[in-house]
């Protein structure tokens, strides 16, 4: 597929990929993670002010000989808040960037896509918090529906040529 390997093209030197990856019940064509630990010392090593970690997870597929539907996808996002998403002392947050591929997007979808918001915090927020993005490639068209925490990732991400 020539979006996931411009995808990969693009980006190798910031995300580590996974093709044919697994969450529990969904499965994706890739997965790519980014990981950043930020530490602050005071004098030497030995005497840490405060250590943290952000965490972004891409995940897409293609749904062109499936059916694409929210519940699914709102099923997908609290399986990763519950299971997937590792909220130790030092996590801050995790965003996680859901892209499906699809063969046309009615009207009802459209507004159901930009009205979609995923949040979860862990233990009031001082574990840290994750974040949902959404985007939904129209393949067909050569258009790109994003929900308002997603808005201007499918050009950052130059998913359309």
């Amino acid at each position: 597929m020539q979006m996931i390997d411009n995808l990969k093209n693009n980006f190798s030197h910031l995300f580590n990929f996974e093709e044919d990856y697994r969450v529990g019940d969904f499965s994706f064509d890739l997965y790519a993670r980014y990981y950043q630990e930020n530490l602050k010392y005071f004098g030497s090593k030995k005497l840490k002010i405060y250590e943290f970690t952000n965490n972004e997870h891409l995940f897409i597929t293609d749904m062109t000989d499936r059916e694409f539907n929210l519940d699914d996808v709102f099923a997908c996002f609290m399986y990763m808040y519950e299971h997937f998403i590792k909220a130790d002392e030092n996590h801050m947050s995790s965003l996680v960037t859901l892209i499906y591929l699809v063969d046309g997007v009615d009207d009802e979808m459209k507004k159901k896509i930009s009205k979609f918001k995923f949040y979860k915090s862990y233990k009031f927020g001082f574990r840290g918090y994750v974040n949902g993005k959404l985007i939904v490639v129209d393949k067909s068209q050569q258009i790109a529906y994003e929900n308002k925490m997603a808005r201007g990732d499918a050009a950052k991400l130059k998913l359309l040529s």
